[in-house]
């Protein structure tokens, strides 16, 4: 399911993993930081790590992997946290935003297992 998805389907989408586990930042896949990052004009990110995509709007650079730019990849942590766009201080660690991602994460895992394991018995 696409974070564009009605209204229902995402309430039905919160209902069925609000029962999972806590969500605490230092155990997961920082699955937020390979979303695309709009920065806003206000927002006090170095250059450096600034980027323009397809549309012309200014977003957060990405490596090789499609991660932000900003994060360190050993810890999963973001190196410019003071500085980060707003768009990153307004997206709440256990909120629905942060629930739906890591939701449609999973599924891309399992899917990419399950045809793996189909391809590959």
């Amino acid at each position: 399911m696409a974070l564009g998805s009605s209204f229902a389907e995402r309430e039905i989408l919160l209902g069925e993993i609000a029962e999972a586990d806590p969500i605490d930042c230092r155990r997961c896949d920082a699955v937020c930081c390979r979303l695309s990052v709009t920065v806003m004009p206000d927002d006090a990110v170095p250059g450096y790590l600034l980027d323009t995509d397809e549309a012309g709007r200014t977003v957060m650079a990405r490596n090789d992997e499609g991660w932000c730019a900003a994060i360190d990849p050993y810890h999963l942590r973001c190196t410019i946290y003071s500085q980060r766009p707003a768009i990153c201080r307004q997206f709440a660690m256990g909120g629905d935003d942060c629930r739906l991602v890591r939701q449609d994460y999973r599924r891309q895992q399992h899917d990419a297992s399950t045809i793996f394991s189909t391809l590959h018995p």
